[in-house]
């Protein structure tokens, strides 16, 4: 989390609205959900790309380029699923290992449509998350009306999955480097080992971190030095314009890349 903590505090966008950057944000989702075809979510992930690359110059911590590796797995994974399931009318048929495999229309028009969307999906959360600190998320949400309670266990929570990973991470190269991932029956073994380990460690982990926040007195606020920028009228437009564009793209591109 700290490394995170750190890029969001080099980035140059640090010094914008936290609250501009989370309606844009939004307004980037919303645009790319709604959208019927996959010309909307190539557009978006673009722009997420873009705003990621000025933001952090794409020099990401090690925890997050596990992350995008892991999401890319994942979802290459999810769309091999849904193309072999998802019946319809046949489009692709070949022969893997001596199993006939038929891949539908509808499934490959699906798997493409959500692959692009989630990718610019996670493109554009990526380029919040490294250009915002936690302190301005924090009041960020308080900006748009959340209670103090809730924003505060929202930023806890995302402060400490993060750490949380990490300790996940750690586990598992303290496992790799006793040779513990050494066939199949070991490694499913060391597996599941570390998930049962990391249940009684996050427990612990939270007694401390609550330990650690009462002696630094803290009372549900996040003290910055200068407060983050207020959300202006020019955030609002340019939000509503991207969406606006994004919503009338999708429905003239209705049907585009579809087989």
């Amino acid at each position: 989390m700290s490394a995170i903590d750190e890029m969001a505090y080099r980035s140059p966008m640090r010094a914008y609205s936290p609250v501009g950057k989370l309606l844009l944000c939004l307004a980037l989702l919303a645009g790319s959900l709604l959208a019927p075809s996959p010309a909307v979510p190539l557009i978006v992930f673009v722009i997420g790309l873009a705003l990621l690359t000025y933001s952090s110059s794409l020099r990401l911590p090690d925890l997050v380029k596990f992350a995008c590796l892991e999401t890319v797995a994942m979802l290459f994974i999810s769309v091999i699923i849904i193309a072999l399931l998802m019946p319809g009318t046949p489009f692709l048929s070949f022969s893997l290992l001596g199993v006939p495999v038929i891949i539908t229309r509808e499934a490959f028009n699906l798997s493409i449509l959500l692959f692009i969307r989630a990718a610019a999906g996670f493109c554009v959360l990526l380029f919040f998350a490294s250009s915002t600190p936690i302190p301005h998320l924090f009041y960020a949400l308080r900006e748009v009306g959340l209670p103090a309670h809730v924003a505060e266990l929202t930023v806890l929570i995302y402060r400490y999955s993060f750490m949380l990973i990490e300790q996940l991470g750690q586990m598992f190269t303290a496992a790799d480097c006793r040779m513990g991932f050494v066939g199949i029956r070991r490694s499913l073994n060391t597996s599941g080992l570390i998930m049962a380990n990391l249940f009684s460690r996050s427990m612990d982990f939270a007694q401390r971190a609550e330990a650690a926040l009462l002696c630094r007195n803290f009372g549900g606020e996040f003290p910055l030095l200068h407060m983050p920028p207020k959300l202006s009228a020019k955030w609002i437009l340019a939000s509503a314009s991207i969406f606006a564009a994004l919503f009338l793209i999708g429905q003239a591109s209705a049907g585009w890349w579809m087989v």
